[in-house]
């Protein structure tokens, strides 16, 4: 009978009831939400990206990287052949914007999660496949933004051959896909460094051959894309600039040669009056500076923090000098050292992730760096295989500060 079956039916369900009947952990309502976005549903991590010589590139997560003690020869961190090594390397968060700027002058950007995260042996993915590129177009350098609409802030760009440009940032949030004009570059002139500044930030440049000036970042007036920019170093036959960064009072220029040398000195505090300019006093200093390098002596390799209390000439710091001088010397380059490769700021609590064009990664810590005065030949930070070379060495801040923790 129906009386029947209701009855089956009903103490089927009390009996489920009392085997499953949990409180509900959903809430049914009725107001909207609206769309997720789909960077909500990625985690925000901390990722290695490289490109290779022949444009291929990946992110890695910089986990996968332990650190080591400073002098070691590091792990694999990418199949490169000895025809296609590494070029670029960059540490940046997942949802971060990275520009790409090219050596014609124009900049691209993508997200960092739509790069192809691979394992850290693996060669990469084309760029090509990323970035509307046109034929000979390459990347010669890349910068984390994760926020265009901040009031004051500015690209400044260098240039191999000391040219330095300052653009709003803002000027950069509306990209094509066919890229759009960074700066208007000379013949023969290629982008070597961006960094964002604000006022009343000091920037310094660092050469090839172990030059380096600092100067004021309102020396360069603000321009537009398609300016070409202003002299920002005045450099020696054969010499170019190789890398530019914030100065900051309380931190370290850390300075890395391809033979795999490296040191850290203070920057010193920023200028309280008008910058030195290039006046006679200077050039006897540099002068001086000149001597000691081409002496080449131990005795410059022993300095100690004690030193850290010397003049205001002290080479324990990097003074504030008029924009388009000469510079002052910041490290020893030779036979030993090679060239410089890259300069970081870096703080005790940082992290360095070095990588050599044969495509071995090693991550150290930035205190284990010796702090010592500029003009020196610096310590090992790492040990390379024969016919290798340090080709990028880039800041890994300590990654308990958390998601905030500026980037590179």
């Amino acid at each position: 009978e129906e009386r029947n079956i209701r009855q089956l039916i009903r103490e089927d369900l009390v009996e489920l009831k009392a085997k499953y009947a949990d409180p509900r952990r959903t809430e049914i309502s009725e107001e909207e939400y609206g769309t997720i976005d789909l960077e909500d549903l990625i985690t925000e991590e901390t990722m290695v990206i490289s490109i290779s010589s022949q444009g291929y590139i990946k992110r890695t997560p910089v986990r996968l990287y332990r650190a080591q003690r400073r002098g070691g020869k590091g792990i694999k961190g990418a199949e490169s052949e000895e025809q296609d090594p590494i070029q670029h390397l960059f540490v940046a968060s997942t949802h971060a914007y990275l520009l790409f700027f090219t050596n014609r002058g124009k900049v691209y950007w993508r997200k960092v999660y739509d790069l192809p995260q691979l394992g850290r042996g693996s060669r990469g993915r084309a760029i090509v496949n990323l970035l509307h590129l046109a034929e000979g177009e390459r990347i010669t350098d890349c910068r984390a933004v994760r926020d265009f609409h901040q009031p004051d802030h500015c690209l400044m760009m260098a240039t191999a051959r000391g040219t330095v440009k300052k653009t709003p940032l803002e000027a950069y949030s509306r990209p094509l896909r066919s890229g759009i004009i960074a700066l208007k570059l000379r013949e023969g002139d290629e982008l070597v460094d961006v960094v964002v500044t604000k006022p009343g930030d000091e920037v310094l440049l660092a050469t090839a051959s172990g030059m380096a000036i600092r100067f004021r970042e309102s020396d360069v007036r603000p321009m537009g894309r398609n300016a070409s920019g202003v002299k920002g170093i005045s450099l020696s036959p054969g010499d170019q600039v190789v890398g530019m960064v914030v100065a900051d009072p309380d931190a370290y220029l850390l300075t890395a040669c391809a033979g795999g040398y490296g040191k850290r000195t203070p920057f010193g505090p920023n200028a309280e009056g008008q910058p030195e300019a290039d006046a006679d006093p200077d050039a006897a200093l540099e002068e001086e500076e000149r001597d000691q390098f081409e002496d080449d002596t131990n005795g410059a390799d022993q300095e100690t923090e004690d030193n850290h209390d010397a003049g205001p000439r002290s080479t324990f710091h990097y003074r504030t000098q008029s924009r388009g001088g000469k510079g002052l010397r910041d490290m020893k380059t030779g036979a030993r050292n090679g060239p410089v490769i890259g300069v970081v700021r870096t703080s005790d609590d940082d992290e360095l992730l070095m990588i050599t064009a044969r495509g071995k990664i090693q991550r150290i810590r930035a205190s284990d760096v010796r702090v010592v005065g500029r003009n020196t030949q610096g310590v090992r930070i790492m040990s390379l295989d024969e016919g290798d070379t340090l080709v990028a060495v880039k800041r890994v801040p300590r990654e308990d500060n958390g998601p905030d923790t500026p980037l590179p």
